[in-house]
């Protein structure tokens, strides 16, 4: 108190001073600027308790007041010992007179300062007259000589010291010579002064101090960077040096070994080449024994069978295992690479698959496993990205371990045909390539010489009286071959065998014998036939029939055949019949003809026809090659089986379309692709495509073979079309010169790829992190699909195999669970791959060193009461979680509303949000605090997607774990942020920064540094789509800068509370700020970000703290709550109480009354006031409420009680503040109409209004939320549907009034 004494003392001082030292009459506002001018800082009357500047002047009872208009006069009390100086300021001239400049308040002293002056302050100050400021002023001035700019203000200081000293001895005219208080105030200076220069000599040395220290530590640092640096630079040298002897002694070695190898080598070359001689005599003797016809017959028959022989082939579906498993069983395990080793698949655990015949050996031991296919290298469609890595192909294939000893499979012995139907294919012969007979075969073509005149070969004679053995013996014998050689392998009882007859190899496989006897004797006579076939094949000569006799000939033959002709026997059958082979183009002229037609048959075969003499056509018939099959899925013949299908993932699309192959299908599809590759081998079968079609059917090759290609989309300005793998799923481009035309015998077989959705993941479907993980979980893999279509669903959903196109989008028509039945207990695939798809999605985070110093784009979702921003990353997450919400909002329903139980374990949860105008917008949510019990209603949830907290009714909360189990297991998106380089936030200015950053601006972020878990950061927004970017942080900083230089008493809480630091420069200080500190307008020490510390002072008010939150849990429309009627208007205004805060508000009200019945319950003056903020009011009968400001008339004030719904005007000096806790609780009046009445047009009589409100004010209802309506004044209002339940039937308001005729029903719009 003693201290308050003083300054209000010194405070009366100062303005008795100014007072006498001007004319009368002289105005208070006038003072309080020249007090602003002398002292530096304005009359400190909040610090000291007071609301304005008279009533602290008033307190001390020096001074009068008068009251003119508008205008407050001051004028001080009577004084004897400034009588005098009164009575010489009347009698002086008018003039113009110079104001008292201040110093800039670059150092204003705070009143902490005032008291730590000690004693000397104490005695002089009680001394000290109207004139002590101009001296503080000059003394102010004359420290200012220490500053470095002293210099450039020199001659500025010394005017002013010339003007003060003016002032000074017109002071010194006026008060006398004999006044003491003058030399007193000059010892003081003088002491002031001294103290001064004392200050600045120390804080001179300091910094030659500081300067000497630094220049030592700096040199310091350097020899330390030279000591390190040489000792650095020793030890490369003698690292060099040591592998140097090393790379020395290493390249003597590596010579040594090179010429003992060499040496070696040598040796054996000579050694080879002394064998290759005497090899070489021994083949001259032998090829100088036969003679020229014999000769030339053998190269002739060598070169023939190179093209035309049928080479030993297995059918991948009749192919028995070697000793119960294939070639490739030790490394395979039986299944070769299609599941990486595992053991075959079995039945799904208390889930039987279906049992299907099928023969393994055909499904895993095909030429398919050594098929790789790699990535095409041409552009692929942006939309379908293939899997990285190797192909499906590539995966689906393995390489078959051949021994070079086993003989390959040969197929069954093929006889001359009698008939059509008994003929045997030899088509596939021509295309056989010359390096797989020799590796058939097991031998060579004969490189001896060429005798001119050959021996003529003798043909091979059936004798029934010798056996084959001896038959083949006597052939040799005739023909000078060497003895027949038997080759047996395996054991019994599994024997196999193979015969070599003039190099070539004939082999019973896969017959297997018990006996060698046996096993020689069948041998022999599958060797019989083959040789047989071969000289009836070359007896025929090339076709010499025109293409017109050509077709004529075959036309009149097949008319002898009605039931046709199969293509595969054609060839035989034709040479046969003309002896003659077929043309090379034979296949064309069919096509073109009107006599012949085309029909596919299976297991890929065409069937030739005769047309009848009277259906020909002039014009020839095209082929479509979209004719492509259906393929016929296993479907179980019971209604009720389980539908459980082995089968091989050949591409992952998504989770709604994965693609995969039937495993027992594999054979065929390999027959298949081995008869492509053979015939598109050569280039007379080519036919290139110059306009593909979509829908259309072509052939293309890549690296690792020629695929069917159905085209999708075409792009002729590009000359590309997108093409789909109907083998294998995967989509990619082509250019039209890649397309082939496909032969009709290639679409026989069905699309082989098979379209699935996997079950309870739709919602993955773009998940941006679901591609790796399916690639990797899925892709090469082989599964049983548990398929949960039934035949009937999947007839209804399209019934194709790959699927139907909708919208530009594939569907998939199955949808299947998949399992991994290779390992002791069954893996749910789905299971599996949702929660890795979910492990594998990182949270966001802007906590990445990498991102320091980088601009990313973001939306600012929310600005929080610290000032820190909610900010999300835009990027592929942030669009999956839009798409997700709006597509969960399409599938919700009243029924997934959740119940006490779900709250309890689901951790995000789906909130509709009705706060903006009324727009439903929908959040993801997590509750703050578990709940208690189940009859709570409303929760606090925090929206994890935007960085709000608020409260929800129950009836506005949805289940989101049973309806998206994507989303819901989605990281937050919502980062918190900190701005750099800036002042604290709070007040008028968060106010700003909201209005300036709105909810969902888009905005680029500059990560500076880290402080914690919240980044410090540089946000860049425009001001409109053509602006150009500004910075946020800049902005702040500048324009908390003005108005502390402008307005310096509305930031005198921040000066005065301890716990908010004076901003300093930081390290990462903007360029603005650096280059600002000159500015008349920007403080001296720019500020930096500080530590958010609540405010120490008791009356300090926010822009948050002064205004009442609004009632935020209102349920949904269609649900219901309690409510009591406040306030009843007419039946389109009145306003209602969430009935369950009713006890609240009436322990508030209670508090409320003794607050402001209290002596201490302070008053608001109109000047601070503001739009929205809350205080207490009075009503009619005295009762104080809680009022929010609506609109300011001077010193009348338009209010709204908040908790009434009602809307009054009271003087200024009626409100009163509230404490914090009178404003925990929000606003409990909501406006309402009533639901059910016509409401638009309507004036309502007294006599309604009466009766409304007798029916209506202070009761309770149930009131059931029909909608939400928005007022004239831009409020929203709900219309409630009125229920009193307190007897045994329910009573709705709305049908009394009706019935009463006090209103009139509502009319629904057709």
């Amino acid at each position: 108190m003693e201290q308050q004494e003083e300054v209000l003392v010194h405070v009366a001082k100062v303005v008795r001073a100014l007072i006498t030292s001007a004319k009368p009459p002289v105005e208070l506002r006038a003072i309080v600027k020249d007090y602003m001018d002398v002292e530096g800082e304005p009359i400190p009357f909040r610090r000291l308790g007071y609301s304005n500047p008279q009533e602290l002047l008033q307190h001390t009872q020096e001074f009068n007041f008068n009251c003119y208009g508008n205008q407050v006069f001051i004028t001080a009390k009577y004084n004897a010992k400034t009588e005098h100086i009164v009575r010489m300021v009347r009698q002086q001239k008018a003039s113009k007179s110079k104001s008292i400049l201040k110093p800039k308040p670059t150092a204003q002293r705070a009143l902490s300062q005032k008291s730590n002056h000690g004693p000397n302050f104490n005695n002089h100050q009680t001394r000290q007259q109207n004139y002590q400021q101009p001296q503080d002023g000059y003394c102010q001035k004359q420290a200012q000589y220490l500053q470095p700019n002293y210099l450039q203000q020199q001659q500025q200081q010394q005017q002013q010291q010339q003007y003060y000293q003016q002032i000074q001895q017109q002071y010194n005219q006026q008060r006398g010579r004999g006044d003491i208080d003058w030399n007193r105030q000059k010892e003081e200076q003088q002491r002031r002064e001294r103290k001064v220069q004392e200050q600045a000599k120390r804080n001179k040395e300091i910094k030659e101090v500081d300067e000497r220290l630094k220049q030592a530590k700096a040199k310091q640092e350097q020899e330390l960077k030279d000591i390190i640096e040489q000792e650095l630079r020793a030890k490369i040298n003698k690292i060099e040096e040591e592998f140097a002897e090393q790379l020395q002694t290493f390249k003597k070695n590596q010579e040594q070994e090179l010429k003992r190898l060499r040496k070696e080598l040598k040796e054996k070359d000579q050694a080879l080449g002394q064998r290759k001689k005497e090899v070489e005599g021994e083949e001259l003797v032998r090829v100088e024994k036969n003679n020229c016809d014999q000769a030339r017959e053998v190269t002739m028959r060598a070169a023939k069978l190179d093209q035309e022989k049928i080479l030993v082939t297995i059918a991948n579906n009749k192919a028995p295992a070697m000793n119960g498993h294939g070639p490739n069983y030790v490394k395979s395990n039986g299944q070769g690479k299609y599941n990486d080793g595992k053991p075959p698949l079995r039945a799904i655990l208390g889930n039987s698959a279906s049992q299907r015949q099928q023969d393994t050996s055909g499904v895993f031991h095909t030429p398919e496993s050594s098929f790789k296919r790699p990535h095409h290298p041409r552009v692929m469609h942006p939309g379908q990205p293939r899997s990285t890595g190797v192909s499906v192909n590539h995966r689906l294939k393995v390489t078959p371990q051949s021994d070079a000893r086993t003989p390959t499979p040969s197929g069954a012995p093929i006889t001359p045909p009698a008939s059509p139907e008994n003929a045997q294919t030899t088509s596939a012969a021509k295309a056989t390539y010359k390096e797989e007979s020799l590796r058939v075969h097991g031998g060579q073509v004969p490189t001896g010489k060429v005798v001119t005149k050959p021996k003529a070969k003798v043909p091979l004679k059936l004798d029934p009286s010798f056996d084959p053995v001896s038959t083949l013996n006597f052939y040799c014998e005739a023909n000078d071959f060497e003895k027949p050689a038997y080759n047996i392998f395996n054991k019994p009882p599994h024997l196999h065998c193979s015969v070599r007859i003039a190099g070539d190899v004939y082999s019973s496989y896969p017959q297997e014998f018990t006996d060698k006897e046996t096993a020689c004797q069948r041998t022999a006579q599958i060797a019989i036939q083959r040789i047989q076939h071969a000289e009836s094949h070359q007896k025929r000569s090339a076709c010499t029939f025109s293409d017109a006799e050509f077709i004529d000939g075959l036309y009149m033959e097949l008319r002898k055949y009605p039931h046709g002709i199969l293509g595969h026997k054609l060839e035989d059958w034709y040479g046969s019949t003309f002896r003659q082979h077929l043309p090379s183009h034979w296949y064309d002229l069919i096509i073109e003809s009107n006599k012949i037609r085309v029909e596919h048959g299976i297991d890929p075969r065409i069937i030739l026809f005769a047309n009848d003499p009277g259906s020909g056509s002039s014009e020839p018939v095209r082929v479509s090659t979209t004719t492509l099959p259906q393929l016929v899925l296993p479907w179980q013949s019971s209604e009720g089986g389980s539908h459980d299908w082995n089968m091989f993932i050949s591409y992952c699309d998504s989770t709604k379309r994965v693609w995969a192959r039937m495993i027992d299908q594999i054979a065929n599809f390999e027959e298949l692709t081995k008869h492509i590759g053979r015939q598109m081998e050569s280039p007379v079968f080519r036919q290139k495509v110059f306009k593909p079609h979509v829908q259309e059917v072509y052939l293309v090759e890549i690296p690792d073979g020629w695929n069917r290609v159905r085209v999708i989309s075409v792009d002729e300005e590009t000359c590309s079309c997108r093409c789909h793998f109907v083998d294998f799923g995967d989509v990619a481009m082509f250019h039209f010169e890649d397309l082939f035309q496909c032969p009709p015998q290639f679409l026989v077989l069905p699309a082989q790829a098979v379209c699935l959705s996997m079950y309870a993941l739709d919602k993955f479907e773009d998940h941006p992190h679901a591609q790796q993980v399916l690639t990797k979980e899925l892709d090469g893999q082989t599964v049983v699909a548990h398929v949960l279509t039934t035949e009937k669903q999947f007839v209804e959903l399209g019934g194709a195999a790959q699927g139907v196109v909708e919208n530009g989008k594939r569907r998939a028509c199955l949808v299947a669970t998949l399992y991994d039945t290779s390992t002791a207990e069954d893996i749910h695939l789905n299971d599996l791959v949702a929660s890795r798809i979910t492990k594998c999605t990182p949270a966001p985070s802007l906590s990445d060193e990498n991102k320091i110093g980088k601009t990313t784009p973001i939306l600012v979702s929310h600005i929080n009461d610290d000032g820190d921003l909610m900010v999300l990353l835009r990027n592929d997450d942030l669009k999956f979680v839009e798409r997700s919400i709006a597509q969960t909002v399409a599938d919700l329903s009243a029924q997934d509303r959740v119940s006490y139980s779900d709250l309890l374990h689901d951790r995000h949860i789906f909130v509709c949000d009705e706060s903006v105008d009324g727009v439903k917008q929908w959040f993801r949510g997590r509750l703050v605090t578990r709940p208690l019990n189940p009859e709570e209603e409303t929760f606090d949830v925090y929206y994890v997607d935007d960085g709000r907290q608020r409260k929800t009714h129950i009836s506005n909360i949805y289940r989101l774990e049973a309806n998206n189990r994507a989303l819901a297991t989605f990281p937050p998106q919502a980062i918190p942020v900190r701005l750099h380089d800036v002042p604290e936030i709070a007040g008028q200015m968060l106010g700003r920064l909201r209005g300036l950053i709105p909810s969902r601006t888009e905005a680029l972020l500059k990560v500076v540094a880290k402080d914690g878990a919240k980044p410090l950061v540089n946000v860049f927004i425009r001001e409109d789509p053509e602006s150009m970017y500004m910075c946020v942080n800049i902005g702040l900083r500048l324009e908390f800068e003005m108005a502390s230089s402008i307005h310096p008493e509305k930031y005198d809480y921040t000066l005065e509370s301890s716990n908010v630091q004076l901003p300093r420069r930081g390290s990462f200080s903007s360029v603005l700020s650096s280059q600002s500190s000159s500015s008349d307008l920007v403080a001296t020490t720019p500020p930096v970000t500080p530590q958010k510390t609540p405010s120490a002072r008791s009356g300090a008010s926010t822009f948050s703290s002064l205004m009442l939150k609004d009632y935020e849990a209102i349920p949904a429309v269609g649900a219901y709550f309690e409510v009591r009627v406040a306030i009843s208007i007419n039946p389109g205004h009145f306003a209602v109480q969430p009935y369950k805060c009713y006890n609240q508000l009436q322990t508030l009200m209670k508090n409320l009354q003794d607050h402001c019945q209290e002596p201490a319950a302070k008053g608001v003056q109109p000047s601070q006031l503001a739009i929205g903020e809350a205080y207490a009011a009075p009503d009619s009968e005295g009762v104080y409420h809680r009022v929010s400001i609506h609109k300011i008339y001077d010193e009348i004030i338009h209010v709204r009680f908040v908790d009434l719904g009602d809307d009054g005007v009271i003087a200024c000096d009626q409100l009163k503040t509230l404490n914090p806790e009178l404003r925990k609780l929000p606003k409990m009046a909501l406006p309402a109409q009533l639901y059910g009445i016509q409401l638009t047009d309507v004036v309502w009589s007294k006599e309604n209004c009466v009766r409304f409100r007798q029916l209506s004010l202070g009761q309770k209802f149930i009131g059931i939320v029909r909608r939400m309506t928005k007022q004239k004044d831009g409020t929203r209002a709900l219309c409630l549907e009125l229920v009193d339940t307190s007897t045994p039937k329910d009573i709705k308001l709305h049908e009394i009034l009706i019935n009463e005729k006090h209103a009139q029903p509502e009319t629904k719009e057709v």
